[in-house]
């Protein structure tokens, strides 16, 4: 699924740059989402989640979860991510040095099967 570079332009989100990284959920039955609440809490992350098609799902599409760092540049934006990955990702997002030449490159999470380089 394409998704966009950042999400910095949707007005709802705009309180979370720069502070928290942000799992952005568009779906029916989030609770699978929700139970991971505070897995990403004590990341210093939020759980943002729209039940009903709204200006999230507009912008992001329905289904669709997105997980985004804490200035809103997007790691990963598609139909079908796991909880437990969406929070793995959070973990390394929030773990990464950005002055380290090495940071997207050796510690980055393999899209396939969730695994750690």
């Amino acid at each position: 699924m394409a998704g966009p570079e950042h999400l910095r332009n949707i007005r709802s989100l705009q309180a979370l740059r720069g502070r928290r990284a942000a799992v952005v959920v568009c779906l029916d039955d989030p609770a699978a989402f929700e139970t991971e609440r505070a897995a990403l809490h004590a990341l210093d992350a939020d759980l943002v989640v729209e039940r009903e098609p709204g200006e999230l799902s507009a912008r992001l599409g329905r289904p669709s979860v997105t997980v985004c760092d804490r200035w809103l540049e997007v790691a990963v934006h598609d139909e079908d991510v796991a909880p437990e990955e969406a929070v793995k990702l959070v973990r390394w997002l929030e773990s990464r040095c950005e002055e380290c030449p090495q940071s997207g490159v050796d510690m980055m999470p393999r899209v396939d099967g969730g695994d750690w380089c």
